[in-house]
């Protein structure tokens, strides 16, 4: 009988935190189109493009005058509620008509990857968007360090607002390709 008192004792002062980083916990979303593998790439190859598809993503600057391309950076503003901030990413992948990759914060400790994989098949073009959050700083990482026991429903939360947010962005961006064609 002791013995079970002091696991259960144990088991309620003992606190897992969230480990980002290991997990990798993220969100995609898809959408196939009978647009041109040209067509689609011209517009998720573009960062400049997001903000008019996005309630968070305010503006996008490059950092330099240089085409984008691997190892390129750009800032984005955001926004959420009354909370400001700016983030600097890099182009990480950059693979022509298939495939970019921006990590948002230091390369080396990243807060998220962001990415666009077009994928010609049977069914025409398809456009999957994908996060996946990495731990580096940010608020989010804060929050879980502060608050571990309530961050994976704070993470789920988050995610499916992305992937809502991300499904917005793939039909904007789908759309902005079929005006153009």
């Amino acid at each position: 009988m002791q013995a079970n008192s002091c696991a259960l004792e144990i088991s309620t002062h003992y606190i897992l935190t969230m480990d980002l980083i290991r997990l990798q916990p993220n969100a995609f979303t898809s959408q196939t189109t009978a647009l041109s593998l040209q067509a689609v790439w011209q517009v998720a190859s573009n960062p400049l493009l997001l903000p008019s598809l996005s309630s968070e993503l305010q503006a996008v600057r490059p950092v330099s005058n240089k085409p984008l391309g691997l190892g390129s950076t750009f800032e984005g503003d955001q926004r959420r509620g009354e909370r400001r901030w700016t983030t600097t990413s890099t182009i990480t992948g950059f693979e022509p008509l298939h495939f970019f990759e921006w990590t948002v914060g230091d390369v080396a400790n990243p807060v998220s990857k962001w990415s666009f994989l077009l994928d010609a098949n049977a069914a025409g073009i398809t456009l999957t968007h994908k996060v996946t959050l990495l731990g580096g700083p940010s608020p989010l990482s804060d929050f879980i360090a502060q608050n571990p026991t309530t961050a994976e429903e704070v993470v789920q939360e988050r995610l499916v607002a992305l992937r809502e947010r991300m499904s917005v962005t793939v039909a904007g961006l789908l759309g902005l390709a079929s005006s153009s064609s």
